[in-house]
C-alpha cells in the first residue's frame, strides 16, 4: 500500500525546515551513485542518521514531529537526497531500501520530478508531502527538467 499526504508538517514548521534545507547554510556532501555506488548517477546527500554510525547531523532534531506523525519506533536511517535539474528526466534504477519496515519520502520542494514505483504508479514532487510505504516496494527516483536547479526529498526509514 502507497499512502500520500499532502500537508503533511504544519505550515510554520515545514517552511522553517524548507527554508533552511534550500539556503546557503545547510551542508550537502557529493555522491557519486545514486542507487549503486559508481551508478553513474552524481547527487548530493546529507546524512541525518544511520545505525551503523549513530547520529550524522547536528540537524536531526528537525525531524521530531515528523517522526512522531509517522508513528516510528525505532529509526533505521534519514537521508535527504539532492538532485541537480537535467534537460530531460533522468532516471535512478528500481530498489528497495531495507526489508520488513516503513519508508517516507519527504519532498521539500516542487517540481516536475517524482518517484515512481515497479507497478507504474507514480507520486509528484510536492513541497510538504509525504508518500508512505512499505519499505520493500520497488521504487526509484528521478530528476527535474525546471528552472530551479535542486530537487530534494528526505528518506526515512523506520519501524
Amino acid at each position: 500500500m502507497i499512502e500520500i499526504i499532502d500537508n503533511f508538517l504544519p505550515e510554520e514548521e515545514f517552511k522553517s525546515i524548507q527554508s533552511f534545507m534550500m539556503g546557503g547554510e545547510f551542508r550537502w556532501f557529493y555522491c557519486k551513485g545514486r542507487t549503486l555506488e559508481d551508478d553513474g548517477l552524481y547527487h548530493m546527500v546529507h546524512m541525518f542518521y544511520q545505525p551503523e554510525v549513530g547520529l550524522n547531523s547536528e540537524h536531526l532534531d528537525m525531524w521530531n514531529t515528523f517522526m512522531n506523525q509517522v508513528g516510528a519506533k525505532k529509526c533505521k536511517r534519514i537521508k535527504a537526497n539532492l538532485t541537480f535539474n537535467t534537460p530531460t528526466i533522468e532516471f535512478a534504477i528500481f530498489h528497495s531500501d531495507y526489508s520488513d519496515i516503513k519508508t517516507a519520502i519527504f519532498y521539500i520542494n516542487t517540481n516536475n520530478g517524482y518517484t515512481e514505483f515497479e507497478s507504474g504508479v507514480r507520486v509528484s514532487s510536492i513541497a510538504n508531502r509525504v508518500c508512505i510505504f512499505d519499505s520493500n516496494l520497488h521504487h526509484r527516483g528521478t530528476t527535474h527538467t525546471e528552472p530551479d536547479p535542486r530537487r530534494i526529498v528526505v528518506n526515512f526509514n523506520y519501524a
